[in-house]
């Protein structure tokens, strides 16, 4: 009989995830115009996001600050990097973190990665809006003296602040950013 030796497993990472749908009725518009108002991605960025702590880094990406959320006894910012593409119009517009940080968690802050990819469709007089958010932590957080129940209790109430605040921007400022482009260009997009 041959015995070998145990190594420890590598702790687990904790993840947790949402996809949330909207759609958006966007008065006064045609399929076309809303293609036109998408197509050009920042746009619907500046009517998403706060415009003053939105920065153009060229080549479709954008730096986000987001303001501070309150979780538990933590006040977290995260900061992001955005790439927005335009894909046409059965695809929309696509928006991609492709790099966040989150400030406020004390030694977390770089055990902890947040991941979002985004859609925008023009559909008639309508935007369909998805996305796809996931926490995730590596495998150091399980080897702190934090229970994986409160972890994942933590991750689920931050995926929900985000997800309202998403939902909010979309209902009031993309709809109403959609909607004054399209007062303001009427002739643009109509075939």
């Amino acid at each position: 009989m041959r015995f070998c030796a145990l190594r420890p497993l590598a702790p687990a990472p904790l993840r947790v995830q949402r996809c949330h749908r909207l759609e958006l009725a966007i008065d006064r518009a045609a399929a076309g115009q809303l293609e036109a108002y998408l197509s050009t991605p920042d746009r619907p960025l500046r009517a998403l996001l706060n415009r003053r702590k939105l920065v153009d880094r060229g080549d479709g990406r954008f730096l986000y600050q987001s303001r501070p959320y309150a979780l538990l006894s933590f006040q977290i910012r995260p900061e992001v990097v955005v790439r927005a593409a335009w894909t046409g119009p059965s695809s929309g517009l696509s928006l991609v973190f492709e790099h966040c940080t989150i400030h406020g968690l004390g030694v977390l802050d770089s055990l902890v990665q947040f991941t979002c990819e985004a859609r925008i469709v023009p559909a008639g007089d309508r935007l369909l809006a998805e996305a796809d958010l996931a926490l995730e932590t590596n495998g150091m957080v399980r080897s702190m003296p934090l229970p994986a129940r409160l972890l994942r209790l933590m991750g689920e109430r931050a995926l929900d602040l985000v997800v309202a605040r998403l939902e909010r921007r979309c209902r009031k400022g993309l709809v109403q950013g959609a909607e004054r482009w399209i007062a303001a260009h009427p002739g643009i997009g109509h075939s």
